[in-house]
């Protein structure tokens, strides 16, 4: 009777242990999947495009143009050649990005290389022709014809949109001569865009 309650015993004793054994097994197994699991899920969530930049393409990129008509769907940046290449004359766009000074170009580029300024809409000024309008007149009317114009190219209002509305308008030469051009633009305050902003509702 001792002999098998001894055994019965150590019997019940080694089953426990076994049980015990795999339990904490069990666990392990468990708290390692949850770690090397992690990780993946975090890393896969696709990255963020990025379409402002501070790069500047080459000159050789693009095309000069001491004289400029713009069209629709341009991109194009406002540089300076007095250095002997064409430079951006402002690190950040600003609104008017008309030719000014005598080295001042438009240089006209793919959409798909970084640059200022992208042409949403040209229209014509509609001012007397003589005399010969003035800046101030020309950046009243940009102001009044461009906003609508960029509602239409972008497909989001200028006032909901993180992009800018500005123009390019013609030269004080170009004027002389009576050409009334409104090159309506949109570009990003931030730096160069990269790809066309054409219904990107940005």
């Amino acid at each position: 009777m001792t002999s098998l309650f001894r055994k019965f015993t150590t019997t019940s004793f080694i089953t426990a242990l076994a049980l015990g054994v795999i339990a904490a097994c069990s666990s392990t197994s468990s708290s390692q999947v949850s770690k090397e699991v992690a990780p993946t899920t975090a890393t896969s969530a696709p990255a963020e495009e990025v379409t402002t930049t501070t790069m500047e393409p080459e000159a050789g990129a693009g095309r000069i143009s001491f004289v400029y008509g713009p069209t629709v769907g341009d991109c194009v940046d406002h540089r300076s050649v007095a250095s002997g290449k064409p430079v951006t004359v402002n690190k950040l766009p600003i609104p008017d990005g008309s030719i000014k000074a005598e080295k001042d170009v438009i240089f006209r580029l793919s959409c798909d290389l970084p640059h200022q300024y992208e042409i949403i809409e040209v229209t014509e000024a509609g001012l007397p022709s003589q005399p010969p309008p003035t800046t101030e007149q020309f950046l009243a009317m940009a102001k009044k014809k461009c906003p609508a114009a960029f509602t239409t190219y972008i497909g989001k209002s200028f006032s909901s949109s993180s992009l800018e509305v500005g123009w390019i308008l013609p030269t004080e030469e170009q004027r002389n001569r009576g050409i009334q051009f409104i090159g309506c633009t949109a570009f990003d305050p931030k730096g160069k865009m990269v790809g066309s902003v054409r219904d990107s509702q940005r």
